[in-house]
């Protein structure tokens, strides 16, 4: 079964409290708790580093198939994302992203932008 629901935030100081609080009802009504915690974590990192480093709105995307879940933020900033290894604070966002998901990635998007997505299984 596949599940999908998608999230435009605003420019505002509430923005990543709001990809929580939604990470979190659609974990809970998908029936998917254990992933809650890592999934609004990982959604409140990528949120937060399209509002630092863009000048976009996030639009926040869970998709949960076979029991994977996947959380992508995308931007119309066409600059990659960077780990950065020795990363101090505000800057090892990635870095938790990285440790907390299965996997992670960013892809450029046809029309401008990017997609930074994590699974988690």
């Amino acid at each position: 079964m596949r599940h999908s629901t998608e999230i435009t935030l605003p420019r505002t100081l509430d923005a990543a409290r709001r990809a929580r609080r939604f990470t979190n009802e659609a974990c809970v009504s998908w029936r998917v708790p254990r992933l809650a915690q890592d999934a609004a974590i990982i959604a409140t990192e990528l949120v937060e580093n399209t509002l630092r480093h863009t000048c976009t709105a996030p639009r926040l995307r869970l998709t949960l198939r076979r029991n994977e879940l996947t959380i992508t933020v995308t931007d119309d900033d066409p600059n990659q994302v960077m780990l950065r290894e020795n990363a101090r604070p505000p800057g090892f966002g990635l870095l938790l992203v990285a440790q907390t998901s299965r996997q992670w990635g960013c892809e450029r998007v046809p029309a401008g932008g990017k997609t930074v997505w994590a699974t988690l299984r």
